[in-house]
């Protein structure tokens, strides 16, 4: 099993989409699939984008040892997302008790993805 120490947080940057769509966003960029680990949809649906043993492609220079989770949206994110989210790092923890979340934003500057405080997030009582 790889090194995991970071979760990092995405959005999708669209009002719409699911594993499916962002595969085909993906491979149209010449990925080999899905770029995350999880995707949540709007509905707080978490789906399974590639296997934890996959190294993701979410984050420049991060792939290896981090797994992405992408929240569909732009800039309006709804509780059951949230809610999700706390369920899917929860497990991570589970998984590799030394991992911490970050927002892909940590990593480069010209991004604003996630578009939310990711700290506040996954601290408020679910």
């Amino acid at each position: 099993m790889r090194t995991i120490n970071t979760h990092i947080i995405h959005c999708s940057d669209s009002d719409f989409g699911d594993v499916k769509i962002i595969r085909s966003w993906h491979r149209a960029r010449g990925f080999n699939d899905v770029g995350y680990h999880f995707i949540i949809r709007q509905d707080g649906e978490i789906e399974i984008g590639r296997t934890l043993d996959e190294v993701g492609a979410h984050c420049r220079g991060q792939n290896a040892t981090s797994i992405g989770t992408c929240l569909i949206g732009k800039a309006s994110f709804s509780q059951q997302q949230f809610m999700a989210l706390k369920k899917v790092h929860a497990f991570l923890k589970q998984l590799y008790p030394n991992i911490t979340a970050k927002p892909h934003n940590a990593f480069h500057a010209y991004k604003t993805c996630p578009n939310f405080d990711v700290t506040q997030v996954l601290q408020e009582e679910v």
